[in-house]
C-alpha cells in the first residue's frame, strides 16, 4: 500500500527564514510516498494588483523550497488567489515550481494547462489526479480565450470527461476542490451534490479546501469525500501565531483492489510552525462528521441566510444603488460619511457587481435565503 499526504491551505505573507514545520509534522509528510498541499497564493515580487473585490495575496518566493524540505511533492494552484497579480506572478509561480522539481496542477498560461490532470505511478499504482476551484477572479470559465492564463473551473464539463477518462486510465482517480463558504462547518449543499455526482463517474476520492476551517467528511458510493481541510498554514496578518488553525490533513492508503483507506493527522500552528495536535486538544472530527447528517438542512438554510443578509445584499445594494447605501438606514448613512470622508475611494463598483455575480457560492447562498424569504412572506 502506498501513502499520499494531503493538507489544506497554505499561505505565509509574512515569511523571515525558518522551517513551516516542526521535526514531528515534518516526519509525517516525508514518510510519505507522495505529499500534496494547497498553495493558496503566487510568489511575491511580480506583476501588480488585479482590479478585483477582496484582499490581494502573495507570498514569498521561498516558502515553496521550504514546504519541499518537508516533503511536499506537489502544490495545487487552482484557488481564489492565484490570480490576484496577474499572469506575471503565475507564470512566476510556475517557474519556481519546475525550477524546484515539484508538480503543480490547476492552473496555467493557457487554459489546456490550467486543466491539463496530472498521471503519477507510485510503486505500481497510477493515480490521476485533477485540481479546479469554484468561479471566482481568475477563472477560465466559457468565455476564456485558449490563451488565456487562469485556473480550472470546478463546475466545467471538461472536468466531468477528465474524471471519466482518468478512470480508465488509472487505477484511483482524486479530485482536489477548492469551493464554499468560508468560516462555517458544513458545505453548502450545491458543493456536496457536486462532489457525490463526480464520485458518481469515477472519482474514488474528493478532496476540499477554500473555508479556512475543517469541514467533516463522508463515505459515498464506495468513495471517500473531505469537505474541507481548512488550512495547514496560514499566516496572513501581523501576528499569525495568535491563529492556531486547528485542523486536519490525511494520509490516503492506495492498494490495487482495494477501496482507498484514510488515517486523519490532525494538527495546529504553535509557535509559528504547524505541529501535530495532541488528542486532547485537537479537531473534533467525529462533531463534523455528525453535522453532515444532524439537522443538515436546518444549518444549510440559516447559514445562507447568514451570509446573504451579512454580506451578499449589503454588497449589492451597494453595487445598484447611485447612492451610498447599504440596504439599512443607520447602514446607509455611515456609508455616506465614510464616502465624505474618502474612505471608500477604492470601491469600484462594477468590479464589486462583477465579483457578486461570479461567485458560485455568494450565488447559492442568495438563491437559497431569497427563496426562504418568500416562502415566508406567502
Amino acid at each position: 500500500m502506498i501513502e499520499m499526504f494531503v493538507c489544506g491551505d497554505v499561505v505565509n505573507r509574512q515569511y523571515n527564514g525558518g522551517p513551516v514545520c516542526n521535526d514531528a509534522m515534518s516526519e509525517i509528510i516525508a514518510a510519505c510516498d507522495y505529499a500534496v498541499c494547497n498553495f493558496e497564493a503566487p510568489v511575491r515580487g511580480f506583476g501588480r494588483e488585479q482590479p478585483k473585490d477582496g484582499p490581494h495575496i502573495n507570498q514569498q518566493t521561498e516558502i515553496m523550497s521550504v514546504l519541499k524540505s518537508h516533503g511536499f511533492d506537489m502544490m495545487l494552484l487552482a484557488n481564489n488567489h492565484i490570480m490576484d497579480f496577474g499572469d506575471e506572478a503565475l507564470e512566476a509561480t510556475l517557474r519556481e515550481g519546475e525550477r524546484l522539481d515539484v508538480d503543480m496542477i490547476g492552473a496555467g498560461m493557457t487554459v489546456e494547462r490550467a486543466y491539463m490532470p496530472l498521471i503519477r505511478e507510485i510503486q505500481g499504482v497510477r493515480i490521476g489526479m485533477i485540481n479546479a476551484c469554484e468561479a471566482q477572479f481568475g477563472v477560465l470559465d466559457h468565455n476564456a480565450e485558449p490563451d488565456q492564463a487562469g485556473y480550472a473551473w470546478l463546475n466545467h464539463p471538461a472536468i466531468d470527461r477528465m474524471v471519466i477518462e482518468l478512470k480508465h486510465e488509472c487505477d484511483f482517480v482524486i479530485v482536489f476542490a477548492h469551493a464554499g463558504l468560508e468560516y462555517y462547518d458544513i458545505p453548502q449543499k450545491e458543493w456536496r451534490l457536486r462532489y457525490q455526482h463526480l464520485c458518481d463517474l469515477g472519482a474514488d476520492v474528493i478532496v476540499g479546501a477554500h473555508p479556512h476551517v475543517p469541514q467533516g467528511h463522508e463515505a459515498y458510493n464506495g468513495s471517500l469525500i473531505f469537505y474541507s481541510l481548512g488550512n495547514f498554514y496560514f499566516s496572513n496578518r501581523p501576528n499569525p501565531a495568535a491563529k492556531k488553525n486547528y485542523s486536519y490533513a490525511v494520509k490516503l492508503g492506495f492498494e490495487k483492489g482495494e477501496p482507498v483507506r484514510f488515517t486523519p493527522v490532525f494538527h495546529h500552528t504553535e509557535n509559528d510552525v504547524v505541529c501535530p495536535s495532541p488528542e486532547n486538544d485537537r479537531t473534533d472530527l467525529a462533531r463534523l462528521d455528525a453535522l453532515l447528517h444532524e439537522d443538515y438542512q436546518r444549518r444549510y438554510d440559516e447559514m445562507s441566510t447568514a451570509i446573504y443578509q451579512k454580506y451578499i445584499q449589503p454588497k449589492l445594494t451597494r453595487t445598484l444603488m447611485g447612492v451610498p447605501c447599504d440596504g439599512t438606514l443607520k447602514g446607509s448613512l455611515k456609508e455616506m460619511a465614510a464616502t465624505l470622508l474618502g474612505k471608500r475611494r477604492h470601491l469600484n463598483k462594477p468590479v464589486l457587481g462583477m465579483h457578486l455575480m461570479k461567485n458560485e457560492t455568494y450565488y447559492y447562498a442568495a438563491r437559497r435565503a431569497t427563496e426562504l424569504k418568500a416562502r415566508r412572506q406567502h
